[in-house]
C-alpha cells in the first residue's frame, strides 16, 4: 500500500505529458496549416485596390494573396521574410510597376527569375504624366501610378489580367472570362454613377490632389488641384481585402470628392 501514492503520481505526470505533447503537436499542425495556406496562393497580387480587381476576376476560382495589407509597406528597400516566401511559391505576381512598389523591384535585381511571373501593369497600362510644379501644362517625366482610380482604365487592368489567369486556371476559364465580363459592367457602372453624382459642367470649382487623385480630376473634368478630402480617403481607407475593396473605397471616394464640390 505505500507504494500506491508514488504510482498514481507518476501516472500523473505521464498523462499531463502526453497533453502536453499533443497541444505542441496542435500547434504545430496550425501553424503547418497557416504556411501551407500561403504556399497554395498561386497568385500574388501587391496592393489592395489591385487584389480586388484579382479577386472578383478569381470569383469561385481561387483566393489570391496581398503582399501589402498597408500602404507605408510597398516603400520598403526590400521584401520582409514573409512577402519574398509569398512570391517564391506563387505562380503569377500582379504589380504596378517599379515606380510604385520599389521593394519588388529591388527582388527583381536579387532574383532575375521572379520577373518571369511577374504581370506589370504599368508596362502597357495608360498612365498620366505628373504635372510639372513650375509648368502644369508640362509633364516632369514621372508618371501617376494608382491607375486604378480611373474606371476605365481599371477595365483595360483587368483585360490585362484575366487572360493570364486563363491560362493559369485553364480548366476554369469560363469562370473567369464570366467573371471578367460582370466586373468590366460594374467598373461602367460605376463610370455612369460618378458622373451622375459630381455632373460633368465645365469649371466646377471641385479642388483635388494631384498627386492622389489625379486620374478623377481628368476623366470627369474635375479642377485641380487642393481640396484633402480624397487624399484622406486614399491614406486610410481600411476596408477588408477582396473582391469588394476596391468598388468600397471608390464609393468613399465620390462621397469626399462630392462634400468638396458643395464646399466651393
Amino acid at each position: 500500500m505505500r507504494f500506491c501514492g508514488p504510482r498514481k503520481d507518476h501516472k500523473l505526470k505521464f498523462i499531463i505529458k502526453n497533453v502536453m505533447v499533443g497541444l505542441a503537436m496542435s500547434v504545430f499542425a496550425s501553424v503547418f496549416t497557416l504556411n501551407a495556406a500561403h504556399a497554395t496562393e498561386r497568385v500574388q497580387v501587391s496592393v489592395a485596390p489591385l487584389h480586388s480587381l484579382v479577386s472578383y476576376l478569381l470569383k469561385g476560382v481561387d483566393r489570391p494573396g496581398l503582399l501589402f495589407e498597408r500602404q507605408d509597406n510597398r516603400v520598403a528597400t526590400v521584401p520582409s521574410d514573409q512577402e519574398r516566401q509569398k512570391i517564391d511559391a506563387a505562380k503569377m505576381v500582379v504589380w504596378v510597376g517599379a515606380e510604385y512598389e520599389t521593394s519588388l523591384a529591388g527582388l527583381r535585381t536579387i532574383q532575375p527569375a521572379q520577373s518571369l511571373k511577374g504581370l506589370t501593369l504599368s508596362s502597357t497600362v495608360p498612365l498620366l504624366g505628373l504635372p510639372d510644379a513650375d509648368q502644369p501644362e508640362r509633364s516632369e517625366g514621372k508618371f501617376v501610378m494608382d491607375f486604378w482610380l480611373d474606371p476605365r482604365l481599371a477595365k483595360v487592368a483587368a483585360s490585362r489580367i484575366a487572360p493570364q489567369l486563363v491560362r493559369l486556371y485553364p480548366d476554369q476559364a469560363e469562370q473567369i472570362l464570366d467573371n471578367e465580363v460582370q466586373l468590366k459592367q460594374q467598373l461602367m457602372e460605376l463610370e455612369h454613377h460618378f458622373r451622375h453624382v459630381l455632373g460633368q459642367e465645365v469649371g466646377v470649382p471641385l479642388h483635388v490632389p494631384q498627386s492622389d487623385i489625379l486620374y478623377l480630376a481628368w476623366r470627369f473634368n474635375l479642377a485641380v488641384p487642393n481640396c484633402a478630402g480624397g487624399a484622406k480617403v486614399l491614406r486610410s481607407f481600411a476596408g477588408k481585402p477582396g473582391e469588394t475593396y476596391y468598388f468600397n473605397m471608390m464609393d468613399s471616394v465620390l462621397k469626399e470628392l462630392k462634400s468638396c464640390q458643395r464646399e466651393t
